[in-house]
């Protein structure tokens, strides 16, 4: 999910906000982080759902992911809107879905129906969220 540089869970943490600033976005949100443990040790963090807005395109992106020590993303969702609510699309990696795609559970919601998903083989990374709403962008101008 992360760039080689990122190794813990504190530099992932912190990688979000300049994430957004390269992608052009502007976080709307202070991140929320839940930091979980087992036997005392740091294994997890989970960051609540926060927002990028892109006024020049009119888009907010909605961001929520787990993110494991090792920095996998067990569960995350990207979902891109305008600003009127519209869906555009939704990156998702959660359970609910797997009957329906393979036994995965990453999926792509393709706007505007809230229902019409798509599998996807592999979990998504920052990098390849960041091509996708450069590329939705591009498509609305």
């Amino acid at each position: 999910m992360f760039p080689p540089y990122v190794r813990n869970l504190s530099a992932a943490v912190d990688y979000l906000p300049l994430w957004a600033e390269t992608i052009g976005g502007v976080v709307l949100d202070g991140l929320e982080v839940t930091e979980v443990f087992e036997d005392a040790e740091l294994v997890a963090v989970e960051v609540a759902r926060f927002r990028i807005g892109f006024d020049a395109h009119g888009t907010l992106l909605t961001v929520g992911l787990d993110i494991a020590a090792d920095l996998s993303t067990p569960w995350y969702s990207f979902d891109l809107r305008r600003q009127d609510g519209r869906l555009l699309w939704r990156h998702d990696n959660h359970p609910g879905h797997e009957a329906e795609h393979a036994g995965k559970p990453t999926h792509v919601h393709i706007g505007p129906d809230e229902d019409h998903r798509v599998l996807v083989a592999m979990p998504v990374t920052l990098e390849d969220i960041a091509a996708k709403v450069v590329s939705t962008h591009i498509n609305l101008s």
